[in-house]
């Protein structure tokens, strides 16, 4: 029987190139190109829980599912930017409060349309309650909405 070498020389917790943030995903401080093998580059572009950009402290994903989509979540993720003065290119404000994300199923197609925020699922979502919990995370970060 062959014996298991260790590989904590290449998994990601273990580099000192990366970090692991309080949600369980790794942000990699530079360029993959700079100081990742190839492997990695493709690892960290594939897989959802990797980014090569650093994520605001309250993550919302929002579904772009078929049955959140046909239930209007474009409204919802347009309201939600336009909210934070994100775009899809700069999804993260400035403050590195919040970042917005789109997925493509959440899961929760009976509660569609749907949105989380660091997990925690707003089921029947509307652009009016995407303000009102824009502005719920504010008042409990102590800024005034």
């Amino acid at each position: 029987m062959r014996s298991l070498k260790s590989t904590s020389a290449i998994h990601p917790r273990s580099s000192p190139s990366c970090r692991i943030s309080r949600r369980n995903t790794t942000t990699f401080r530079n360029p993959p190109s700079a100081t990742l093998p190839e492997s990695w580059a493709s690892a960290t572009t594939f897989y959802e829980n990797f980014s090569l950009e650093q994520k605001g402290k309250y993550v919302i994903k929002v579904c772009d599912g078929t049955a959140c989509h046909v239930r209007k979540s474009v409204p919802i993720l347009e309201e939600i930017r336009k909210q934070l003065n994100v775009t899809e290119k700069k999804p993260t404000t400035d403050d590195m409060l919040f970042t917005v994300e789109t997925v493509s199923c959440l899961g929760a197609c009976g509660l569609a349309p749907v949105c989380t925020v660091n997990d925690h699922v707003y089921p029947a979502m509307t652009p009016e309650k995407a303000r009102e919990m824009i502005r719920e995370i504010r008042r409990k970060e102590g800024l005034d909405a």
